[in-house]
């Protein structure tokens, strides 16, 4: 059985009435996204990406927070819950607007609808904190070794901004990582290989 076909019978025993909402956390370059597309193709499971919740704010105010301040303000997880969340939860379909990386603002013409419906993943670096842990179904993180999400990273160059990966981005997360322990609190523990 392979991994992915493996998470979707995980998937499968914690749905409810046919749907489930699924969070796929972990380090950046870990393979969440790989991962939530992979299980998009094989089960028509419809993808929230985290990067569309990070909040809106100028690059000085962006790049003057410390790691804390990072992980407090870097993913607007209020947003996630109010607009996703909580209407899924709900059995209401939810509509929310992307992040924007390229203007930092919400994309003001481009409104994603999400119905309540077979499998929805919201993957992303943040996305199973403990104040949203409650509105998923099943919580799954992705566990890839260090160094290997930094190549992916490398990989991938410097696709959300100027700002720094290692100094900004990477410790805020390492930060989230050690006091949250998404790692410990996941219903399952995948590798990212």
């Amino acid at each position: 059985m392979t991994m992915i076909s493996m998470l979707a019978a995980a998937v499968d025993a914690r749905s409810r009435e046919g749907f489930a909402l699924v969070a796929l956390d972990g380090m950046g370059g870990s393979g969440k996204s790989t991962m939530a597309e992979a299980l998009a193709e094989l089960r028509g499971a419809v993808v929230v990406h985290g990067d569309d919740f990070y909040r809106p704010m100028h690059a000085e105010e962006r790049a003057s927070l410390d790691p804390v301040q990072g992980y407090h303000r870097y993913f607007d997880w209020q947003r996630l819950r109010d607009e996703v969340l909580a209407p899924l939860a709900a059995g209401r379909d939810a509509a929310y607007r992307r992040y924007d990386w390229e203007t930092g603002t919400l994309a003001p013409d481009e409104t994603h609808t999400v119905s309540p419906c077979g499998i929805v993943v919201v993957e992303g670096v943040y996305t199973a904190r403990p104040e949203l842990a409650d509105y998923y179904d099943l919580m799954v993180y992705v566990d890839t070794p260090r160094e290997e999400t930094l190549r992916r990273l490398r990989e991938r160059g410097h696709d959300h901004g100027p700002i720094d990966w290692e100094s900004r981005w990477r410790l805020a997360e390492e930060h989230y990582l050690s006091v949250t322990r998404p790692r410990e609190r996941a219903h399952l523990v995948v590798p990212g290989h």
